[in-house]
């Protein structure tokens, strides 16, 4: 499975990054949207990880213009927000969870199981 973690923040996208290989994940990393964009469009990741605050893009919108990709369809959003019950707008985007950062690690191992 190939997960796509887009953050500006190098030490989050490692920190995530670090997580999935450890548990048998392919991880594509991406520190704008338009990384991001390009990753998917060779790639098609299943899943993607996505700050609910980016300063290249609106998430919504850049959830919808990922999901449009040809072969990216059915891939699940996972949306990164800082506080607890902090608003997302999820409309239209096939959305798996949102999770709280400092719930991180313990939220991704009951979403992600290992593949090895």
């Amino acid at each position: 499975m190939v997960v796509l973690v887009v953050n500006e923040t190098d030490v989050f996208r490692k920190f995530v990054g670090a997580f999935f290989e450890m548990h048998g994940y392919e991880v594509l990393e991406a520190a704008t949207s338009w990384e991001g964009y390009a990753q998917a469009m060779e790639y098609k990741p299943q899943a993607v990880l996505v700050d609910n605050f980016m300063e290249s893009n609106y998430y919504p919108n850049y959830c919808k213009t990922l999901q449009s990709i040809p072969g990216m369809e059915t891939a699940e959003f996972v949306i990164f927000t800082d506080y607890e019950h902090e608003s997302v707008d999820a409309a239209g985007i096939n959305l798996k969870v949102v999770i709280t950062k400092p719930n991180l690690i313990p939220e991704l191992k009951k979403l992600f199981p290992a593949l090895k």
